[in-house]
């Protein structure tokens, strides 16, 4: 183990807690960013999501008159 003598300064049951904690509390953090600072993760949580766009056409080069 890479950190093993992290243990000997701070107790096992103290510090798996503590890390797991903080774990969840950023977790829980991102998400709340997410659903409050974007629109459209609501609307997809709800089923909600917008319908999907039309594709722009394309014209090829060949229709376009050429300067001679």
């Amino acid at each position: 183990m890479i950190y093993g003598k992290m243990w000997l300064v701070v107790k096992p049951s103290v510090g798996v807690p503590v890390f797991l904690g903080a774990v969840a509390v950023g977790s829980f953090a991102v998400h709340l960013a997410l659903l409050t600072h974007t629109t459209w993760v609501p609307k997809f949580l709800n089923g909600n999501a917008a319908a999907p766009t039309a594709a722009v056409a394309v014209v090829p080069n060949a229709a376009v008159p050429q300067k001679p």
